[in-house]
C-alpha cells in the first residue's frame, strides 16, 4: 500500500511536470512563429534582423518634434536671436551641446507631439534655415515595481500629458487670438491645482517608499509645478512665449525622468 501511494504521487507530479513542459512548448512555438513572420517581413523589405531589433527597441520610445534653428557657436549671439523669437511669441529656448568643434547651440521656436504639426509651422516660418529637431524619451515599463506601487506610479506619470496638453493648447489658442491672457491665466491656475492633486496622492501612496525612482518622480512633479508657476502673464506675446518656453523645459525634464526610472 505504501509503495502504491508513492507511485501515485510520483505519477501525478510527473503528469503536472509534463503538462508544464507542454505549455512552455506551445508558448515557445507561438513566439517563434511571431519572430519568424516579423523577420521574413523585414528580410523581404531589405532591412534584415537589424530592422527587428530597431522596431522592438522603439516600442517604448516617444518622440517630440521641435521647430528650431541652429548653427550658433556664440551663446551671446544665440540669446540675442532667442530674445527676438520671444518677442514674436516663440519659446526662444537655447539648447547647448558640446560637439567636436566646441559648443553647438540650437534655438527652439516651439515643440509639438507630431511631425505634421511641426512641419506645418515650419512652412510658415520666414527663416529658411529652420528645421524640425526630434527629441526622444525612452519611457519606462516600470519593471522595478509591481502591484499597488506600479498603479500609483502610472497614475503619477499622467502628470506629463496633463500638463503638456493644457500648456500646448493654451499657447496655441493665445497665438490664434481665440483666448485672452486672463483666460489663459485661469486655465494654468486650474492646471496647477490638478498637478498638485496628482502630487499629493502620489506622496500619500508612497510615503513609506525609499526607491530612487520614486524620488525622481516626486522631483519631476515639483519641477512641473515650478515651471507652471513661472509663466509670465504680462502680455499676450510674453504669455505665449513663456508657455512655449516652459513646454520645451517640460519635455526635456520628462526625457531626463524617463532615463532615470
Amino acid at each position: 500500500m505504501i509503495r502504491s501511494r508513492y507511485k501515485t504521487r510520483y505519477k501525478i507530479r510527473g503528469e503536472a511536470s509534463a503538462s508544464k513542459k507542454e505549455n512552455l512548448f506551445v508558448v515557445a512555438v507561438i513566439i517563434l512563429c511571431f519572430v519568424t513572420t516579423l523577420g521574413l517581413s523585414f528580410l523581404f523589405s531589405g532591412k534584415g534582423i537589424l530592422g527587428i531589433a530597431e522596431v522592438l527597441g522603439k516600442e517604448n520610445e516617444r518622440t517630440f518634434f521641435a521647430v528650431a534653428i541652429g548653427g550658433y557657436s556664440d551663446i551671446t549671439l544665440a540669446r540675442n536671436t532667442a530674445d527676438l523669437i520671444k518677442q514674436r511669441g516663440g519659446a526662444g529656448y537655447c539648447i547647448v551641446t558640446n560637439g567636436e568643434n566646441g559648443q553647438e547651440i540650437e534655438i527652439v521656436f516651439s515643440i509639438y507631439k507630431d511631425m505634421a504639426s511641426a512641419e506645418s509651422v515650419l512652412s510658415s516660418i520666414e527663416d529658411r534655415s529652420a528645421y524640425v529637431k526630434e527629441i526622444t524619451a525612452k519611457e519606462s515599463k516600470y519593471s522595478w515595481c509591481e502591484g499597488d506601487l506600479k498603479s500609483a506610479v502610472k497614475d503619477a506619470m499622467t502628470y506629463f500629458d496633463t500638463a503638456f496638453d493644457e500648456v500646448y493648447n493654451t499657447s496655441s489658442s493665445l497665438n490664434d487670438n481665440t483666448l485672452n491672457v486672463y483666460d489663459a491665466k485661469t486655465k494654468i491656475k486650474v492646471l496647477i491645482t490638478h498637478i498638485d492633486d496628482i502630487k499629493s496622492v502620489f506622496y500619500q501612496k508612497t510615503q513609506n517608499q525609499d526607491k530612487q525612482q520614486i524620488t525622481e518622480i516626486k522631483l519631476a512633479l515639483i519641477t512641473t509645478l515650478a515651471l507652471l508657476d513661472n509663466i509670465d502673464f504680462e502680455s499676450q506675446a510674453k504669455c505665449c512665449s513663456s508657455l512655449r518656453y516652459q513646454l520645451v523645459q517640460l519635455v526635456l525634464c520628462y526625457k531626463v525622468l524617463c532615463a532615470s526610472i
